[in-house]
Formats: C-alpha cells, structure tokens, sequence
C-alpha cells in the first residue's frame, strides 16, 4: 500500500477551476526556464528546458544523461492552448483541448493517431466540480514523460493519476480500468479535498486532502502550466505543503512538500512520503525563470 499510496499522493491537488480568465491561457509573471534535479546521491542533472515565443509556451525539451529523449510542443489558436503534441522514438502522440465559453470541457488522447481516451469536465458556480476519464481501448495506458493533464492539474495532479492507474493494473493483474472519476472539495478558494474512484475490472476509491502554502505558484496557469491557477481562474494560488491519502481499504500516508523561496516564489521543492512510521525523502528541485 506504501508503494501505491506514495505514487498516488503526488497529485491531486491544484483543481481551481474559476471564472475569471478563459481556461487553456498561459502567460505567467515568472516563466520557467529550467528545471534541475539533484539525487538523494548528490548527482545534480538538467531535467527540463521551458522555450517561450513571447507570451506563449512553444516548447519543452526533457533531458536524459545530457541528452534531449522527448519534445513537447504546443499549438494555439490566438492566445488559447489547442493541441500539444509529443515526440518521442519515433512517435507523435497528441491531445487536443475543447472548450465551451471560458471553461475545458473535453480533452482527447490520441496515440499515433488512435484515439485512446476522453477526459470530460463538469463546472459549479463555476469551479470545477467533477472529472470523468473513459477509455476507449483496453490495457494500461502508455507511459509518458508527461502525463496529457500535466498542463491542466499539475505535476501532483498527473503524477497521482498517471502512478495510480498502474497500481490498480497491477492489482487487478492487469486489467482494464474503463472510467476515472475525481470529485472536487472547495474551500478559501483552494480545492481542499479530492476522492478519485476506479472503475472496470475492480473498484477502488482514495481521499485526498491538502494544505498549501502562502507564496505565490509559479506554476499556476491551467492547460500549459504546471498548476493550472490563472486560465480557469486558480488552480492552485499557492504552492502544496502537505498530502494526507487514505483508500477506502483504511490505509493512510502523509506526503509533505518542502521549498525554498526567492522573491515570494519556490526555487526549490523537496518530497518527503511518511507511510507507518518510515520516512522516504526524495531528490531536490531546483527551478530557474527567465524573469
């Protein structure tokens, strides 16, 4: 359950899904341009670089041993995010964004042309209320530098549910999970709980629930940033301290998030899960911006 609970935990947590901007618009006041990783062992390695045509997000490179492995690329129609496409051994694989009025309502998976899966949006007072995820075709998604709602949710959000649906694969050895459903709690503007629910060959639910920090999220912004905040209106005005999870099975973990800060911003995140009295500190982050 460690291991399951530790990879879910990484996620849920950036849903702030308001009215005042159109959703699927970028333009942050700190832009990202690098992201460096430095190991548990000391090795520090370039992991990411953030290239900008102006207000618009073009590009990012992902680094493996110096070496560039996957390009993420994004299509715009004016200033609104539509299509990011992702290039990898030889292969594009896509996802295209659908709006109605300001808000996301449909995103498509498609894998070298196929399409693979539907993420469907439904709003309250204008907030993000509910998330349902169907496959169209069976088996264990493909695993990807960048989970497709990467840029709506967020490097928690994704991350839990990308880790997630291979636990359940694994559980149910291997078995489809048809539909994901993810219903949102509310509170001070921030999403203060999230319970997602699996659903195929077997059933299993976690509760999530989050505090957050007081300093700005360089990150907030929806479909092309890190924690989508400021294109739907917030997903995440602050940065994330703590994750506590429990699954309906009755198993706990607690993951807690810790930054340094310059100027009011993160410029770097460490990870520390604690699961029945074991302590797993993760790697450092380290952020630079071009502003």
């Amino acid at each position: 359950m460690k291991k399951t609970l530790t990879i879910l935990a990484i996620a849920c947590v950036a849903f702030v899904f308001t009215g005042c901007q159109k959703d699927g618009v970028y333009n942050p006041s700190k832009k990202i341009s690098k992201i460096y990783y430095t190991s548990t062992s000391g090795n520090k390695s370039l992991q990411e670089i953030w290239t900008w045509n102006g207000k618009l997000l073009d590009k990012i490179d992902f680094y493996y041993d110096g070496t560039v492995e996957e390009t993420y690329r994004f299509n715009y129609d004016k200033n609104r995010l539509t299509r990011m496409d992702r290039y990898a051994y030889g292969n594009v694989h896509s996802i295209e964004y659908k709006y109605d009025g300001s808000h996301l309502s449909e995103a498509n998976v498609f894998y070298s042309g196929s399409l693979n899966y539907t993420y469907k949006f439904s709003y309250k007072s204008g907030k993000l209320e509910s998330m349902t995820c169907t496959s169209t075709s069976k088996g264990v998604k493909e695993e990807t530098k960048i989970h497709p709602l990467y840029f709506v949710f967020g490097p928690e959000i994704s991350q839990c549910i990308e880790k997630s649906e291979k636990a359940l694969a694994k559980k149910y050895n291997g078995k489809s999970i048809d539909v994901e459903t993810y219903k949102f709690t509310w509170k001070n503007g921030e999403v203060s709980q999230c319970v997602i629910s699996y659903q195929g060959d077997g059933y299993s639910e976690i509760t999530y629930k989050y505090t957050y920090d007081k300093k700005k999220n360089p990150f907030s912004g929806a479909l092309i940033n890190l924690y989508p905040e400021n294109n739907i209106g917030s997903l995440c005005k602050h940065n994330i301290t703590k994750i506590d999870l429990t699954s309906m099975e009755g198993e706990s973990e607690v993951i807690k998030f810790d930054y340094s800060y310059k100027d009011n911003y993160p410029i770097s995140k460490r990870e520390t899960a604690i699961y029945n009295g074991e302590v797993d500190t993760g790697g450092l982050y380290e952020y630079e911006y071009m502003n």
